[in-house]
């Protein structure tokens, strides 16, 4: 099929979506809604992923105190399969932007494997050209408007080299994706799920009861944790609450308080 000519942008959530829309308002942004830094990868790439969601139900459903929180997941999240796939079966041209973290690097390729040869891929790294960053990781979503601006002019075409490397990534993870997924000098390595329970328990157990949100916050913030959502260690604690290791008392207006055990 012919390739459209207009150029869809491709970029990892609402926020950094939101923030390409104000600084291309003539052009298509297309949010994507995943996070391939963790769960399988297997069947990520095709019509009906159940592994892939199976794993994401596991996530959503340990958020009680927002119940509908997996059908708000699932909408954004087919509406945004549906529109890639339409671009990938019209070889539209894609221009990507990212940083250095596991999911874009994973996303890039997930993309390079799924495109038509002659399908144009661009992509627009911010890795070391913004001030904003965690501890040496980039990610569209920290920029501001103002430091994605001078950026808009130099999108670069990846070489068919580059393209076949990023394939062969891709095969290689989706055989080899488990729980977690980190970067040691610049290179991606697999974690059980529990990864960051350890360091959750630690940390509970110092600061004693605290709110699941703060608990979570002050994890994120260390300068020795990678970049992790929120939502993957609420799932670890609601984990953790259930093999007996802490408690979880809930609140009738947001996440719950952690007490130690």
């Amino acid at each position: 099929m012919m390739a459209s000519s207009q150029i869809l942008q491709v970029v990892q959530g609402g926020k950094a979506a939101d923030l390409l829309r104000q600084l291309l308002p003539d052009e298509e942004v297309l949010a994507f809604e995943e996070d391939f830094s963790h769960g399988p990868l297997a069947d990520a790439d095709t019509i009906d992923p159940q592994l892939r969601m199976a794993w994401w139900n596991r996530i959503w459903w340990a958020h009680s105190w927002w119940p509908d929180i997996d059908q708000q997941f699932q909408l954004a999240w087919w509406q945004c399969r549906k529109r890639l796939f339409r671009a990938l079966s019209e070889q539209q041209p894609l221009c990507v932007w990212l940083g250095n973290t596991v999911h874009d690097q994973l996303m890039l390729a997930m993309l390079a494997a799924n495109a038509h040869p002659d399908q144009p891929l661009a992509v627009l790294d911010v890795a070391g050209q913004v001030a904003s960053s965690h501890h040496g990781v980039y990610a569209v979503a920290m920029c501001s408007a103002a430091e994605l601006q001078p950026l808009i002019t130099r999108p670069r075409t990846l070489l068919a080299s580059e393209r076949v490397q990023l394939i062969a990534m891709w095969r290689h993870w989706q055989q080899h994706a488990n729980g977690w997924r980190g970067q040691i000098d610049g290179q991606l390595h697999v974690y059980p799920a529990d990864h960051f329970d350890a360091r959750l328990l630690a940390l509970s157990r110092q600061q004693g009861e605290q709110p699941a949100a703060r608990l979570v916050g002050m994890l994120m913030g260390q300068s020795t944790v990678e970049l992790v959502s929120d939502s993957y260690l609420f799932w670890r604690l609601a984990t953790l609450a259930e093999a007996g290791l802490l408690l979880l008392k809930p609140q009738p207006d947001g996440p719950p308080l952690v007490s130690p055990l």
